[in-house]
């Protein structure tokens, strides 16, 4: 079930506001993360250590893309680092906690070690908050501005209500599959096809604020 074109409306309009850039040359995409919103549109309490934002990609109509005929561009995600890296933070400041915003930052590449997999990996510098007092919020933290491996990769199918060690600050598709059918889409965009080195934009924006 595709999330409805209301929302997608306002998610736009959001990003209008905002002054993000917003593509729509023929076969350009759009890849926008929801903190705080299920794969249905519906803005949610956003509970720490759930795969409980999503991952959108958007077409150059500004619609929801499709992946294939019957399969929609949104998928269940994590914006949020999991309980277990907040705890035990890979960084002595905090566990990275992306700050929203618009970042022209990640490049099509591989990530992880031990189930190596291709992703966009972060290869410009993004703003993250570091949650040095562990309590899963931004609110009080200090701004961290660099390159920190904030990688867009796959959540080895946990379950949607266990973040687990799948992330340690990334922007995470919970499942394999849903991460492939992203990966396969957002490499059609043109200027990917044009340039294999392309560096690609990505939003990040809060559900609570689209007045949903």
């Amino acid at each position: 079930m595709p999330i409805p074109t209301t929302v997608v409306s306002k998610i736009v309009d959001y990003c209008k506001v905002k002054g993000y850039k917003l593509f729509t040359d023929i076969g350009e995409l759009n890849i926008v993360y929801v903190e705080g919103m299920d794969t249905n549109g519906i803005v949610n309490k956003d509970e720490p250590n759930q795969f409980n934002d999503v991952r959108l990609v958007l077409n150059s109509d500004l619609k929801l893309a499709k992946v294939d005929e019957n399969t929609f561009a949104n998928w269940g995600a994590t914006t949020e680092p999991g309980r277990y890296y907040t705890n035990k933070p890979m960084n002595p400041g905090g566990a990275a906690r992306i700050a929203f915003g618009q970042y022209k930052a990640w490049s099509v590449g591989t990530h992880g070690n031990s189930q190596p997999h291709e992703a966009l990996v972060q290869v410009a510098p993004v703003s993250v908050y570091r949650d040095k007092n562990k309590d899963g919020l931004r609110t009080g933290d200090r701004l961290d501005t660099g390159l920190f491996g904030i990688n867009q990769h796959w959540g080895f199918d946990l379950p949607p209500d266990n973040v687990g060690t799948a992330s340690a600050g990334c922007l995470v598709g919970r499942t394999r599959e849903g991460h492939r059918q992203f990966m396969k889409l957002v490499k059609t965009d043109p200027r990917y096809q044009k340039d294999r080195n392309y560096v690609f934009w990505t939003t990040v924006i809060p559900g609570d604020e689209l007045g949903i």
